[in-house]
């Protein structure tokens, strides 16, 4: 216990009180008719009608961008179609002679098999 009488204590510290407001308000509120209060609030909400009109213009742009864009992927992708039709054609074709020239030389090794003269 006599370790409590030698703590020191050490106040946290206190914040600065707030610096008072430099920027005086265009119209302080409470001498504001409700007139005036009216047209602040609807040239407020003209301004926020006007940056809405321009956003929704921006996106309207991009929907116009992304249209072109997806309708230049669909004829690349067309025409790529297009081009694995025709591979596989030339597939079938390689496919078909392969399997004619197999079967020419089973063939081929059936008669020599059946040639008793033929030396193995």
């Amino acid at each position: 216990m006599s370790d409590i009488s030698s703590a020191r204590i050490i106040p946290f510290p206190r914040r600065a009180a707030p610096a008072p407001a430099t920027a005086v308000p265009d119209h302080p509120p409470a001498m504001d008719n409700p007139t005036e209060r009216l047209q602040r609030a609807l040239a407020a909400l003209e301004r926020a009608v006007a940056a809405q009109r321009e956003a929704v213009g921006q996106w309207r742009g991009a929907l116009q961008g992304l249209r072109g864009n997806v309708e230049a992927l669909r004829g690349s992708l067309s025409a790529y179609d297009e081009k694995l039709g025709t591979l596989r054609g030339q597939v079938e074709q390689v496919n078909r002679s392969a399997r004619g020239l197999e079967a020419w030389a089973d063939g081929a090794l059936e008669a020599a098999k059946a040639r008793p003269d033929q030396p193995k």
